[in-house]
């Protein structure tokens, strides 16, 4: 996929997708819930195993790049995302409200440059 992702595999308990993908200093173990992949992806419930991960692979390039986001060096234990890693965030734009494509530490980072960025438009 060139995506780094090692692996993809249902959890013994049927709950999500558990997977592993390649990241700076080794490879980093996730899971996804099913509760999630109902929320954000739009899974029916009961969906089945292989239904879970047709999902997972359909979504996989956001589901990898907020993975990698959350958690970009390599730890032992296994990452849990959440819903609001995949929240997507309404901002004011000149004529009206727009989408901010990120979770919300991206929105928060967005924020800090934006106030910066009037600050030195302000001391100009």
């Amino acid at each position: 996929m060139g995506n780094g992702l090692v692996w993809a595999a249902i959890p013994h308990n049927s709950d999500g997708v558990v997977f592993q993908v390649r990241v700076i200093r080794g490879l980093q173990r996730f899971h996804i819930p099913r509760r999630v992949l109902e929320e954000v992806f739009g899974l029916v419930f009961p969906a089945s195993d292989a239904g879970q991960l047709e999902l997972f692979y359909r979504h996989a390039h956001h589901i990898l790049s907020r993975a990698m986001h959350k958690r970009p060096i390599a730890a032992a234990d296994t990452a849990a995302l959440q819903a609001t890693d995949f929240t997507t965030v309404m901002k004011a734009q000149p004529g009206g409200v727009g989408s901010f494509d990120g979770n919300l530490d991206d929105y928060q980072q967005f924020l800090r440059d934006e106030a910066r960025r009037t600050r030195e438009e302000a001391g100009a």
